[in-house]
């Protein structure tokens, strides 16, 4: 509906009342692009916390190692410094699997262009997070750090709702409806476009327009043709020299013409952020905040530990499972608290179906009933809702204000003649809850959705022999680098 209506009025619609991520006074800004189809590598980084200017990090020819890493070398003691700066300013300290661990007030955050950037960051930090920084050639020390921060960061981003890393094209897609395509939404410039058209422009125009500018991380044909242009032409120019003081004067028409490409991304991607910075933020995103604070401390606490920030490659069954239930728990607990925020958001959970709506008309707050021989109080609350209410009696549903309590069950469903329903709801409890009960004369909503903490998956420390290979029974136990929750919890 939203998107028929995108294209009638000519304008994105709204799929939220509030803004359902943090955006951080001073978040850290990264514009990449791939060298062609080399994906572990890149043609040109810009990055920085201003959306008045950008520093630009360009190899020239970023195929040679040495090229590559001396550039790669001053992201790094850019980046590094800049992503770990939180840790050292005020937290607090709590136990986290047996251990203390010192959370930072502040939530460092990466703002990037496309999903697609992730992706070309985490790439580029498997090829550098186990550089030998000793032997012939070694490398610097900050080179496998960046690495590690950058896989982290990859594999971080997969969790439902966090926010240390976002992807510009995500946050307006999780807000605006519009009525371009799966594959189209993709394109920044075109969902620019929809967001906010010029005047007097429709919308669809607009995004024909504006998809046509380039935003990376892969170039276009015409940009990877000139990319290959002016890297021959450096190649011939410095002979196979790595010198720095030859190499640095001959950058100039390479920097010129990733610092355009670089730019127009920059401009794009800040508008974007400071847009939707002006929205309200919604009251979940304090508590997904600090979850992520929590695991931004963990990684660090990993990093300056005995394994230095090194994880496996790939995850044993046993935290392959816990992984699963932790992405799944957080995935159920993000859309419960978007939709108990935002009346928009709850919408379609009304319509499906899955929860009630309707003015409170008695609030019964000292009735009490009998349970196993025990005269106990039991909350009763009746509830006039103008559309037919399809719940069972003794569906379980929670209070939209008090989602993460105890929850209420239907006890009756009665139709009124005007189409809609009188539903009578039991809270099952004696206990009182913060938030109160339902004012009558005032609107509440009761939802099959929860918002606390999900189901704990606890497993054995080894796996099973059904999954286990006759030479992993047999091998000796190796030491866990794969996540510092795992370790952790294992060293506890």
């Amino acid at each position: 509906m939203l998107g028929a209506r995108a294209h009638r009025e000519g304008t994105a619609q709204r799929t939220a009342q509030l803004r359902h991520r943090v955006i951080v006074a001073e978040p850290l800004g990264i514009v990449a692009w791939q060298l062609g189809a080399e994906p572990y590598t890149v043609g040109a980084l810009g990055a920085g916390s201003r959306v008045d200017g950008f520093e630009l990090y360009v190899p020239g020819f970023p195929l040679n190692r040495d090229l590559l890493f001396w550039e790669m070398t001053r992201f790094a003691e850019w980046f590094c410094p800049a992503f770990e700066a939180a840790a050292s300013g005020p937290g607090e300290s709590i136990m986290h699997f047996g251990a203390e661990l010192h959370v930072p007030d502040q939530l460092p955050q990466i703002v990037v262009a496309n999903v697609e950037t992730i992706g070309l960051l985490g790439r580029l930090g498997r090829r550098l997070a186990y550089l030998p920084t000793d032997g012939a050639q070694p490398a610097d020390p900050v080179l496998p750090r960046l690495g590690r921060h950058l896989m982290w960061l990859a594999d971080y981003a997969s969790t439902p709702g966090q926010q240390i890393i976002l992807a510009a094209t995500e946050l307006l897609n999780m807000h605006y409806q519009t009525a371009m395509s799966t594959y189209e939404v993709a394109s920044l410039p075109a969902l620019d476009a929809w967001v906010d058209p010029p005047a007097g422009t429709h919308a669809f125009h607009a995004a024909a327009r504006a998809e046509r500018q380039p935003v990376g991380p892969r170039p276009e044909r015409g940009e990877g043709v000139e990319a290959q242009r002016l890297m021959r032409a450096f190649n011939a120019a410095r002979r196979g020299s790595i010198d720095r003081a030859l190499v640095e004067p001959l950058l100039g028409p390479i920097r010129a013409f990733y610092g355009d490409l670089v730019a127009g991304t920059w401009d794009l991607l800040w508008r974007s952020i400071e847009r939707e910075r002006q929205w309200p933020e919604a009251p979940s995103v304090t508590r997904r905040a600090y979850e992520d604070r929590k695991a931004y401390a963990s990684h660090l606490s990993w990093m300056n530990g005995p394994a230095q920030g090194r994880r496996r490659a790939r995850r044993a069954p046993r935290a392959a499972a816990m992984e699963l239930g932790r992405l799944e728990s957080a995935e159920a607990r993000c859309a419960a608290e978007e939709a108990i925020d935002d009346p928009l958001r709850m919408a379609p959970v009304l319509l499906a179906g899955k929860a009630v709506a309707g003015e409170v008309v008695r609030c019964e707050g000292d009735r009490r009933e009998n349970i196993g021989g025990t005269n106990v109080k039991r909350p009763r609350v009746t509830l006039r809702s103008l559309e037919p209410c399809v719940m069972p009696i003794g569906k379980s549903l929670w209070w939209t204000l008090a989602a993460d309590k105890r929850e209420w069950t239907v006890a009756q469903v009665e139709p009124t003649a005007t189409g809609g329903s009188t539903v009578t709801l039991i809270l099952q409890t004696n206990r009182s809850m913060p938030a109160g009960l339902p004012v009558p004369g005032a609107r509440a909503c009761f939802s099959e959705l929860q918002s606390g903490a999900g189901y704990e998956l606890f497993l054995p420390s080894q796996s099973p022999w059904t999954h286990r290979s006759a030479e992993s029974a047999t091998a000796a136990p190796s030491t866990d680098l794969e996540n510092t929750a795992t370790a952790e919890e294992d060293a506890a």
